[in-house]
């Protein structure tokens, strides 16, 4: 009987993690659940699994970063390290991002989904930088926030 019910429970699970589709996961019907039946065009379907496919495929959201300094021209690459290192020796467990995107390169710390959030962190940073700011970004990765 244990051997049943282990098997029973297994066979489950395996169809549950089968299902792909959105609409198969809300009609699947497990041992003793009711039934429910969904009417809807096909449209409506095709809308729903392209936004839940947009949704997995993006591993980023929009929020917010300090940023310590922009600069463009020949020294922005050292001075943007030096910003970088001097931040690091006074926050050594803040992460610092560098960053080029033509014709800036950037420094920006913290990664704050909130533009409140960051409030903290640029008080204590105005202190030793004070012409940081907060700003907006669109690509904060879930795993840093």
């Amino acid at each position: 009987m244990r051997f049943i019910f282990v098997l029973m429970f297994v066979l489950g699970a395996v169809t549950v993690n089968g299902q792909t589709d959105l609409f198969d996961k809300v009609t699947a019907r497990g041992m003793g659940d009711g039934q429910v039946k969904i009417r809807q065009s096909p449209a409506i379907e095709k809308l729903m699994t392209d936004y839940v496919g947009s949704n997995r495929s993006g591993s980023s959201v929009e929020g917010y970063r300090i940023q310590l300094y922009s600069g463009t021209g020949n020294n922005t690459k050292q001075e943007a390290q030096d910003v970088r290192t001097r931040l690091l020796s006074l926050f050594p467990n803040e992460h610092v991002f560098v960053e080029y995107n033509a014709p800036f390169m950037r420094v920006r710390v913290g990664a704050f989904r909130h533009k409140h959030e960051a409030l903290p962190l640029l008080r204590k940073l105005k202190t030793s930088f004070p012409s940081c700011y907060i700003v907006r970004d669109a690509s904060i990765s879930f795993k840093e926030l």
